[in-house]
């Protein structure tokens, strides 16, 4: 009985922290504060009341000011920003595009871009792989903890159109981009990591490689963007999800081992 109980209010603190995290969204929509991302600060004041609820910090995913947790986000950002760049141009190369290099790069445009994507990657990292997750894997395993929390990850993007094969390269590559930050807080043992890689994967493929020039791109394509042929979709298919493929087998092998829940 005491068994049962105590799995109650695991379950129930979980649920707490559910929908506490819905409230601080719905919150800092109603706070317009320049230049303070309210919504990052509610969700990451969320994670730590949970976590200390149980006695713990927020060190328990490794989010601190430690060097050796701090210096994971220049290396999450570049590893984004070199998988995506490779994938872009195989997936130009596949569709038969031109890339074409941006000569007039608006900088100011650029950086004001690549602050703008962290509180969002951020704040989405700290639904996903924080508290909510933690405790998930605690209650059942990793792997129904991933698939689930996972799912919602997916649902949380704009991922249902009229074309059913954009769908599933979105949802596709989207799942794959959980497994990326999954893999980047369990082996790494920091969700510093995983917020360097959604930062500059986020960054990445909105501001700097593009379909159509922007102010900020550095390239951009040329040609049809839509896919012709059977093969071009399944070509793309597998292209696609490339990118976090690459980062989670680069962060296993600099981490061969998992540092939370190894």
């Amino acid at each position: 009985m005491k068994k049962m109980l105590s799995n109650y209010t695991e379950w129930l603190r979980l649920i707490v922290a559910v929908i506490l995290m819905a409230a601080s969204l719905i919150v800092s929509g109603l706070i317009n504060i320049p230049y303070v991302p309210v919504g990052l600060l509610l969700v990451i004041l969320v994670n730590w009341i949970m976590f200390r609820s149980e006695k713990l910090n927020l060190s328990a995913i490794g989010f601190d000011l430690k060097l050796c947790h701090l210096r994971l986000i220049p290396l999450g950002l570049i590893a984004a920003f070199l998988a995506y760049l490779l994938c872009y141009a195989l997936g130009a190369y596949i569709r038969g595009n031109e890339l074409h290099l941006n000569l007039a790069i608006d900088w100011e445009a650029f950086f004001i871009k690549f602050w703008l994507v962290l509180p969002t990657a951020a704040v989405q990292d700290f639904l996903v792989v924080g508290y909510c997750y933690h405790k998930l894997i605690r209650l059942t395993n990793i792997r129904l903890a991933t698939l689930v929390v996972g799912l919602c990850f997916v649902s949380m993007h704009d991922v249902w159109g009229s074309n059913i094969i954009d769908n599933l390269f979105l949802m596709l590559t989207t799942f794959a981009g959980y497994l990326m930050f999954t893999t980047a807080l369990l082996r790494s043992g920091s969700i510093w990591l995983a917020v360097g890689i959604h930062w500059g994967n986020n960054f990445t493929n909105s501001s700097v490689f593009t379909y159509k020039r922007t102010a900020t791109s550095w390239l951009y394509l040329h040609g049809p963007l839509g896919v012709s042929s059977i093969w071009q979709a399944i070509a793309l298919l597998v292209v696609l999800p490339l990118s976090s493929i690459i980062v989670i087998l680069l962060v296993r092998a600099i981490w061969r081992k998992r540092q939370l829940f190894g």
